[in-house]
């Protein structure tokens, strides 16, 4: 007598839920339970590399040749990034682009929005160092009173340059060069 495929199979699957039933609700319990410790490391690694970023932001803004606080650190934007770790930084550019996008909104205001999402843009987990560029290229072009003390030659700024913005291959000379021509065709339109 030959006994259908099918039922060989139905069987054989009824056979391995009977064996693993014994075993099978510890065996969910400690998926479980590893897969909830795995997401709490994550969020802790994630959330320490957060924190270390803003404190790094913050040393490196210490530094900057800027007298007269230009640059200075938006203490609500590091608040809103280190209690929403995952959605802050997206929530703080949206926010600055707002204020950018206001013609009614100062220069000064405005270019700072600009400043800082650029500067975001260049320390997120992943940089968008094609949208920072751009940032910075406008800042300059668009605002030409604004934010020179962070343009000025100085180590400072080339070490800024170095870390956060430069392409594979691209130099700091070479960066400044592209800055200069693509600041003189923006104000050219």
């Amino acid at each position: 007598m030959r006994i259908p495929l099918s039922h060989l199979k139905a069987a054989l699957a009824a056979a391995c839920t009977f064996m693993l039933a014994g075993c099978m609700p510890g065996t969910i319990a400690t998926t479980v339970g590893t897969g909830y410790v795995y997401e709490q490391k994550q969020d802790q690694k994630y959330k320490h590399d957060v924190e270390r970023a803003v404190d790094q932001y913050q040393q490196d803004h210490a530094n900057s040749p800027c007298q007269h606080g230009e640059d200075r650190i938006m203490e609500p934007a590091i608040k809103i990034i280190k209690e929403h770790r995952l959605t802050g930084i997206k929530e703080v550019i949206e926010r600055l682009d707002t204020i950018y996008k206001d013609q009614s909104l100062s220069d000064q205001v405005r270019a700072g929005a600009l400043y800082n999402m650029a500067v975001l843009e260049s320390r997120r987990k992943s940089p968008n160092k094609a949208k920072a560029r751009d940032h910075f290229k406008q800042l300059y072009a668009q605002f030409p009173s604004e934010y020179r003390c962070i343009f000025e030659e100085s180590e400072w700024r080339d070490q800024m340059i170095e870390k956060q913005l430069l392409l594979p291959g691209e130099t700091v000379d070479s960066f400044l060069e592209d800055a200069r021509r693509d600041a003189e065709r923006r104000r050219s339109q």
